[in-house]
């Protein structure tokens, strides 16, 4: 597996593996806006040429980062590819003077123990805050 930047060729797989590893559903156009932005931190884990991950940020006013998706296919999951999407946009933030790292979970989500153990802590509760109606986490890393 390997890990590389997102091209807007691969947005139809992209979207397809979104579809079929998050609950939220997301337009083809914020992709295009996250890209713009910032496409150092814009990643995707391929197995040959299968996404298996993502993982995407922006960087925020007031020195942060702020984590959009990180996801990566259940069977590959604890196989390391989270941490090294999180490192790498991390690093690739740095350069932007990001002092602080910012992200919303869902509060039933088992990732809560993976941004635990980066060092990110809960700073608050976003009601309702998934389409569900799942009670979204805010989780900050000081750098």
């Amino acid at each position: 597996m390997k890990i590389s930047k997102f091209q807007i060729s691969d947005l139809n797989d992209m979207m397809v593996f979104l579809d079929d590893n998050l609950t939220e559903n997301y337009e083809k156009r914020v992709f295009h806006n996250i890209h713009q932005r910032w496409p150092e931190g814009f990643l995707l884990v391929k197995e040959e040429d299968k996404i298996v991950g993502v993982g995407c940020g922006a960087i925020m006013p007031n020195e942060k980062l702020r984590i959009l998706i990180l996801a990566i296919e259940e069977k590959h999951q604890g196989s390391g590819f989270g941490k090294k999407l999180m490192d790498i946009m991390i690093k690739e933030s740095l350069v932007h003077g990001v002092k602080k790292v910012s992200l919303e979970v869902r509060k039933d989500s088992e990732a809560i123990n993976f941004y635990r153990k980066f060092g990110f802590s809960g700073v608050d509760v976003l009601p309702c805050y998934y389409q569900d109606g799942c009670d979204g986490i805010v989780m900050e890393l000081q750098l």
